[in-house]
């Protein structure tokens, strides 16, 4: 049983053929850029994703062939809340509508009367990224695209329906979208109401790890691949990448560290007491929630240290790894906020910048930057914090540019003050799609099986946190959480 998986990516697609033992036998990569159109408005042409799938499925197609192997199933993860206008035929009549995109800010800042009801039902409050305020956007500003179009699509719909034939959504989708009750899993009548959404325009939905469809004689004939194996949406690919680093099952959080830092854990049902400071959506595994937080600045603002503070050092990294080991926990007295592009979860304060206090004539720029770190985390331990008013949370699994850090992770066990572990695997969004369609197929009984039997022999690092530096700080996060009310909630 070789299922080949599908991962859209914001940069490229890859293809990725793994065998039934979870074994990647052989990858294709595409790369593309998105189209920056001013003003805010990320697009990108339909078509390239449609080009990409067939040129990724026909090489993978020809692996196998020449290899003496099959491709069994076709199995998908992608980019969650970028919106397609098709015709019947699944045809594009406008560019993607880019899930970064943000012509959507004012009709979330007049919308923002409904935060509590929309919040309340959806899982999220109101913003620029989810798909429902770019479909209002296309109603107001593009009508008579809106009423041409069958369909408002997201990238996963448009490449299920040209494999397919078939109209179909997941739930983990819909729950980025502002317009599907949580709880039911079905496009909710007020919200659709609120948003000026027609509900014939949007795609029938189904559980993550359904099959929507076999794939058509056209496809087949296009690819390689043979008419009527089965495709399988596997939900959107922060899901699917939680899945990957292992978090099948409540107490663990997958943590990100790349241009910002992304965390995810699993809850099995929503949260009767979910209040504003984290994001509740549909988990890649079907009838189980995930709770998300993020920050806007991690990477990046590593970046801009190195680029204003570092420019001669071409060995920054290994520089920073020494700062980390050689200076004491508190930075000698300089404390930073890492707000550079403003606060998202717990308070969604875009207003928000950054800054670095108590400099002195003997502060160093070793001293901001391992502030700068300090502060990367302890914000982090914030969102760990929210997370754990609803689910418990002993494990902390990592991944990311920052992650490659030895010195840093132990900083995050010491911060969190919780167990931080770190595997190799580049490829953990397709592997946790692998797992979603690896259950469909009947390989494994349950996600957590899939997980072992890819990930057995595999080398993991390990950080156990010290308890009397990770009781430091904590009184340095409170002092950081009270700067920050200081300045931006006074």
């Amino acid at each position: 049983m070789n299922i080949l998986i599908l991962d859209v990516g914001t940069s490229s697609m890859r293809g990725i053929l793994f065998s039934e033992e979870g074994r990647i036998l052989h990858t294709v990569q595409k790369k593309y850029n998105i189209l920056s159109v001013g003003e805010g408005r990320i697009e990108q042409d339909p078509l390239i994703f449609l080009n990409d799938m067939t040129l990724i499925s026909a090489e993978t197609a020809s692996y196998a062939e020449e290899n003496g192997i099959s491709v069994d199933a076709v199995a998908l993860t992608a980019q969650r809340s970028s919106v397609i206008p098709v015709d019947r035929e699944g045809n594009a009549l406008a560019n993607a509508q880019m899930w970064q995109d943000k012509r959507t800010v004012p009709i979330c800042e007049e919308m923002s009367v409904y935060n509590e009801e929309v919040f309340s039902k959806s899982g999220s409050r109101l913003n620029p990224v989810f798909s429902g305020t770019k479909m209002r956007w296309l109603k107001e500003n593009e009508p008579d695209l809106y009423g041409k179009a069958w369909k408002l699509i997201v990238i996963p719909d448009y490449m299920v329906y040209h494999m397919t034939g078939n109209f179909f959504t997941d739930y983990t989708y819909g729950s980025r979208s502002l317009l599907m009750d949580l709880k039911s899993c079905t496009w909710d009548e007020r919200l659709l109401g609120l948003f000026g959404v027609d509900r014939e325009k949007l795609c029938d939905l189904k559980a993550p790890g359904s099959i929507m469809g076999g794939i058509t004689e056209e496809f087949a004939a296009k690819t390689g691949l043979r008419a009527g194996i089965p495709v399988i949406s596997c939900g959107g690919d922060q899901q699917c990448g939680m899945l990957g680093q292992g978090v099948t099952g409540e107490g663990k959080v997958s943590l990100t560290l790349g241009t910002g830092g992304f965390l995810l854990t699993t809850c099995n049902k929503v949260p009767e007491n979910l209040s504003w400071d984290v994001i509740c959506n549909a988990s890649s595994d079907a009838g189980v929630y995930i709770l998300e937080a993020n920050m806007l600045t991690c990477t990046s603002a590593m970046e801009w240290f190195r680029n204003n503070f570092y420019r001669e050092d071409a060995d920054f990294y290994n520089t920073m790894n020494r700062t980390l080991q050689e200076l004491p926990p508190g930075a000698n007295g300089c404390m930073a906020l890492p707000y550079f592009q403003g606060r998202s979860t717990p308070d969604w304060n875009s207003l928000a910048t950054a800054a670095f206090v108590n400099l002195t004539l003997n502060t160093t720029r070793e001293d901001m930057l391992k502030a700068l770190l300090e502060s990367i985390c302890m914000e982090i331990r914030n969102n760990i914090t929210n997370f754990e008013k609803y689910v418990p949370v002993s494990e902390i699994l990592i991944s990311g540019g920052l992650s490659k850090s030895r010195a840093f992770n132990q900083m995050q066990a010491d911060v969190y003050g919780k167990t931080v572990r770190r595997s190799e695997n580049a490829e953990g969004t397709a592997l946790g799609a692998w797992m979603v369609a690896a259950r469909t197929m009947g390989c494994y009984c349950t996600l957590d099986e899939a997980y072992r039997a890819a990930c057995s022999g595999t080398d993991e690092e390990r950080y156990t946190f010290r308890p009397e530096i990770s009781e430091f700080y904590r009184g340095l996060q409170g002092e950081m959480n009270q700067l920050y009310r200081e300045m931006w909630k006074s």
